[in-house]
């Protein structure tokens, strides 16, 4: 019986590692590049996609169906799973609970210039953002899912954060190749996402499983 308990336990133990890497590789690529390109200047970044996509006036005119506020949710996504991974681990409260708000600060970094925060363009980004932080405070309060519950709430976690972001990033990659008048490559901050969220999806699949 307890060499049963101890085998649950490690194996709980080693998808929080997995997890708590998958969320640090989704949080890595959406900094990196998404956008490759030889000329510095014209490497993009996934923190940057948003911004990079209002610029061009076949998204301001809604020719192309671009919803911009779509490509932070990489990093909400990243967040969110990382603060259910603290509430998870063995550290001391006061270190889950440190850890988890800085996490939520993360998030900050994709509020709305300060001069355009009551803009209706960026009323999406403002509302997904304000989720987020929401959503990251309340991972606190998960400590009584269960194995499988919380399965599969990274799974779903993985869903939202990538789907969407890829959907646009497949939408705007013609605009932008017709700009380069080159083919678009992905940058290495978008392969190391997808595997990020591959990794999530994984672990989430497990915990059902094996729950």
């Amino acid at each position: 019986m307890t060499g049963s308990v101890t085998g649950e336990s490690r194996g709980g133990s080693a998808l929080c590692s997995l997890q708590f890497a998958a969320s640090a590789l989704v949080l890595l690529g959406f900094f990196g590049p998404w956008i490759a390109h030889q000329c510095a200047a014209l490497t993009v970044t996934g923190y940057q996609m948003s911004e990079f996509a209002k610029f061009f006036p076949q998204v301001q005119s809604g020719a192309v169906p671009l919803t911009r506020a779509y490509f932070i949710t990489p990093l909400l996504s990243g967040v969110v799973s990382m603060g259910l991974v603290l509430r998870r681990s063995s550290l001391r409260p006061l270190v889950r609970v440190g850890g988890t708000a800085l996490a939520a600060l993360l998030i900050l970094a994709v509020l709305p210039p300060h001069h355009s925060i009551l803009d209706p363009a960026y009323r999406p980004q403002l509302i997904m953002v304000g989720a987020g932080v929401l959503l990251t405070a309340g991972t606190v309060l998960t400590a009584d899912l269960t194995e499988r519950a919380h399965g599969v709430v990274s799974f779903l976690i993985a869903l939202a954060g990538a789907v969407p972001a890829l959907w646009q990033f497949v939408l705007f990659r013609p605009l932008i190749a017709q700009l380069y008048r080159a083919p678009v490559m992905p940058g290495w901050g978008l392969i190391v996402g997808l595997i990020g969220f591959t990794l999530l999806s994984v672990t989430g699949l497990r915990r059902v499983c094996t729950a």
